[in-house]
């Protein structure tokens, strides 16, 4: 988690583009709430450009990063830290600015299309600011030998054959890539130009015609975005243009590599649910006849109790963990201390777990997690 959010703080292209975005929307007396915060970065920038208060929202461990930070920066007084996904926040009064920066690969992979629309509907003034605006998501065919192997990796020479079934589900997955211009065999499409000021459907689909302009070998689709932060500032992470920020494009594969020629056109359609991180591609090959259907959903390692679990008809029962959880939640009456709970669940529960340790281990977990 460390790594990948220093990686953020090292793109100084991602920040001069925030910072600029920023500087173009925020006054002296502005409020601001910063989505996903990680480690504090944009809501400083907010700081110097004048923001009155930052209210810097994450449901992860960073946010003890940010808190931190804003303190050894002196700016405690003009922040606060929720720690909480924002779709459950609920603030006294409305900001003038809401920041995010959960682009992802793809645009919207990372659930920014939804967690904006609950935000600008419940915590943005009106006539507020959103950073980012919107977003343009790109699809190109793709050879590289390096997506390949990451989709197909389990069928590998040395890997033991009894694995190698495992590659059904990772050309079922989303990989996050660098690609090189070199590896687009053509024109990219744009599927869509979304504003995010706008209300967003729950299911997307977009088609395209990718034509192929050198002939080559079809490993899979790249997604990437142009994201528009303000009026005036833009940020992407494509492949084709020197001044992409450092994030790597969303690769789709497909089941096997297609040889193609110049001239040849390929269909894709990709279908996604934000909301619930799915996405599906079909990518056909008319010159060839060949056709792939793929989705994130045929990646999940599911157990038939998993695909039970998901009926809306099933009537529910605790788990063995959910009546352990109550167990230790009904001690938490707002008087008793951690300790004296502990005594008192292996005291007149012995039996919730094999081993005293691990009673004392899950109190703890429950208690750190679901108490104030």
């Amino acid at each position: 988690m460390l790594s990948e959010h220093l990686d953020y703080l090292k793109d100084s292209t991602r920040l001069e583009r925030f910072r600029s975005a920023i500087a173009k929307v925020v006054d002296s007396a502005d409020t601001v709430v910063d989505l996903g915060c990680g480690s504090g970065i944009l809501g400083l920038l907010c700081c110097e450009a004048g923001a009155s208060h930052v209210l810097a929202i994450d449901s992860t461990d960073i946010i003890e990063v940010a808190r931190e930070t804003f303190q050894r920066a002196g700016l405690d007084g003009k922040s606060t830290f929720i720690r909480s996904p924002s779709q459950r926040v609920e603030l006294s009064d409305p900001v003038d600015l809401v920041i995010c920066d959960h682009v992802g690969y793809f645009g919207f992979d990372y659930g920014i299309i939804h967690t904006l629309q609950d935000a600008r509907t419940r915590l943005l003034k009106r006539g507020g600011h959103l950073i980012p605006a919107g977003l343009r998501l790109y699809l190109g065919a793709v050879e590289s030998e390096t997506a390949q192997a990451k989709a197909h990796g389990w069928q590998e020479a040395g890997i033991p054959p009894e694995f190698h079934w495992v590659r059904n589900l990772t050309v079922n997955e989303k990989h996050g890539l660098k690609l090189p211009a070199t590896c687009v065999l053509g024109q990219p499409a744009m599927l869509d130009d979304l504003d995010l000021h706008l209300d967003q459907p729950e299911f997307f689909s977009w088609s395209a015609e990718l034509p192929i302009e050198r002939d080559g070998v079809v490993h899979g689709l790249a997604g990437w975005f142009d994201c528009k932060l303000v009026e005036g500032v833009w940020m992407t992470n494509s492949p084709l243009v020197d001044d992409a920020i450092d994030r790597p494009q969303a690769f789709l594969p497909i089941d096997e590599a297609v040889p193609v020629c110049a001239g040849d056109v390929i269909k894709a359609t990709v279908m996604a649910r934000p909301a619930d991180h799915l996405i599906a591609w079909v990518v056909e090959f008319p010159a060839s006849g060949k056709r792939f259907s793929h989705s994130t959903w045929q990646g999940l390692v599911l157990t038939p109790e998993d695909l039970v679990r998901a009926q809306p008809d099933r009537v529910p029962q605790l788990s063995r963990e959910g009546q352990a959880r109550m167990t230790v939640l009904h001690y938490c009456d707002g008087e008793r201390s951690v300790h004296e709970i502990e005594q008192l669940v292996l005291r007149e529960h012995p039996d919730l777990f094999p081993s005293a340790q691990e009673i004392s281990r899950f109190v703890m977990q429950v208690l750190g997690k679901d108490s104030e």
